[in-house]
């Protein structure tokens, strides 16, 4: 058993995580966890992934990520401006998964470029951005 989550799809609180979940799902799997095609590995999701798993609404990350992860995410904490209507920013930390987020044409799914897992945080706390797919090493 791994003592702390493989993989997580973070997004903002007041986030529609139903929303995320379903848009999510529109995607055929050889698509939302391959690479290949983009010259990368593991670009927005791990390429080993072979799905996703929607957890009960009770499981929120401090339960899920666990308390390192909570506290390391209200330290980053700062102004939050109104979330955007309709459309879910994806956040990407690499030219290739861009061009995959790009490649996915979600009509309601946007993507934007950040330079770090830590910027693409940032951006979700500060609502210029609704998720990102990390590895659980990575917060």
């Amino acid at each position: 058993l791994l003592k702390e989550p493989r993989h997580a799809v973070i997004s903002r609180k007041d986030a529609d995580s139903e929303e995320i979940y379903k848009v999510l799902k529109l995607i055929p799997d050889s698509d939302l966890f391959s690479s290949a095609a983009f010259g990368g590995k593991d670009l927005m999701f791990s390429d080993a992934a072979t799905g996703l798993i929607e957890l009960p609404k009770i499981t929120d990350s401090f339960l899920y990520l666990r308390e390192d992860y909570h506290e390391a995410m209200h330290a980053l904490k700062a102004g939050n401006p109104p979330a955007p209507d309709g459309k879910i920013e994806w956040c990407t930390i690499s030219h290739a998964e861009q061009q995959k987020c790009d490649s996915l044409q979600i009509p309601r799914m946007e993507c934007r470029r950040a330079s770090s897992v830590e910027e693409c945080i940032q951006k979700i706390m500060r609502k210029e951005a609704d998720a990102i797919a990390v590895d659980g090493g990575q917060v």
